[in-house]
């Protein structure tokens, strides 16, 4: 089952996920790209993660799998163990 993503949450991951890549204000999509690939072994397309951190249009919230992958990235299971939420 998919679970939400709360705005808090997703605020959170977002500041983490930029803290980790050491990122100083300037935002590079293919960079953190490469970042995470080289980390977690999963992929986002820069323009998820444009649409993810706001630096391009978008109408809906982030896929559970860039969820997923942002949290691995941080150091979590999954976007559940990052936000709390129980498994089943």
């Amino acid at each position: 089952m998919i679970k939400p993503c709360s705005d808090a949450c997703l605020e959170k991951l977002k500041g983490m996920v930029l803290l980790f890549a050491k990122f100083d204000g300037d935002f590079d999509a293919e960079v953190l790209n490469d970042l995470i690939l080289e980390k977690t072994g999963r992929e986002i397309s820069p323009s998820a993660l444009n649409m993810t951190f706001g630096t391009m249009p978008s109408k809906f919230k982030p896929s559970y799998y860039t969820l997923n992958t942002l949290s691995i990235y941080c150091g979590y299971a999954s976007w559940d163990d990052f936000c709390g939420l129980p498994t089943s």
